[in-house]
């Protein structure tokens, strides 16, 4: 019994070994040569844990992917949120569900099925550019009625609002394409400081209007939604709390690559001074 024990023990252990080892050389194999793309981030597209700082306990650190898409809905009041709560992007159409392998020809069935593609993220591109002019032509619509009925002035308020909002604190890293060859999306995209390639998923969606039916999709998060700091890195963050992050008088910088399989790490963190106002 006590020698079954032992090789129980040993072949568990042998098990554990062999798994980490696995992970080890995935993760240096996808870490090995020049990055596939290297963005600069900050807190706007890296979102920090809840009670990060508030407690003056770091320990380790998590901070979250933030990334929105150009909505189907070109609504000025709605500048281009995280489209899992809209109407999904509006380049995520019935020609390019069908060119990311879905089969529409079942309406009832479409939106049940589900497929992992390459994902394009934008930092600071057009997209951003788009919500930005979006939520500017708001305001100006908002200063030309020019009343003082409450209703024009609350309107005028949330206008700008919002654009400082989209100025500031939005995150500029939008969705814009998608694909099943990594190779030539890079192609299409081939700036490695402003284009991120990502494995998510996308899942269809079906709209029937006056018998009219409308194909759209989501795209949920990447497969790796979630960065870790590295513990020599984490010093940098000293004196940033989460208190600080939301009243915009502290602010971060971290370099993010992601590798051959496209899965991201970071390899520098720097604190900044937020710019002055105005």
């Amino acid at each position: 019994m006590r020698r079954a024990q032992k090789l129980l023990l040993a072949g568990g252990v042998a098990l554990i070994v062999a798994v980490n080892a696995f992970v080890l050389a995935g993760v240096a194999w996808n870490r090995s040569g020049v990055p596939d793309s290297a963005l600069t981030l900050t807190q706007r597209e890296l979102n920090l844990p809840y009670a990060f700082g508030l407690d003056g306990e770091r320990g380790g650190v998590d901070v979250a992917l933030l990334w929105r898409a150009p909505m189907r809905n070109d609504n000025d009041a709605d500048s281009g949120f995280d489209m899992r709560y809209g109407t999904g992007p509006d380049w995520l159409d019935a020609d390019k569900l069908r060119e990311l392998g879905f089969d529409l020809k079942d309406e009832r069935d479409a939106y049940r099925a589900s497929r992992e593609v390459y994902v394009v993220l934008e930092l600071a591109g057009a997209s951003w550019q788009a919500a930005l002019a979006r939520a500017q032509r708001s305001l100006d619509r908002a200063l030309a009625r020019g009343s003082a009925d409450k209703q024009d002035a609350d309107a005028l308020k949330s206008a700008q609002e919002a654009l400082m909002y989209e100025q500031d604190k939005a995150s500029r890293l939008f969705a814009v394409d998608a694909g099943l060859d990594a190779a030539a999306l890079r192609q299409r995209y081939p700036d490695l400081r402003s284009h991120a390639i990502v494995a998510a998923t996308v899942t269809p969606s079906v709209t029937v209007i006056d018998q009219k039916t409308t194909f759209g999709g989501h795209i949920g998060e990447p497969s790796v939604a979630r960065i870790s700091v590295p513990h020599a890195l984490r010093g940098a963050m000293e004196g940033v709390d989460r208190t600080a992050l939301d009243s915009g008088r502290a602010a971060f910088e971290m370099d993010v690559a992601w590798g051959r399989r496209f899965e991201p790490w970071i390899t520098a963190v720097r604190p900044r001074r937020p710019a002055p106002a105005g």
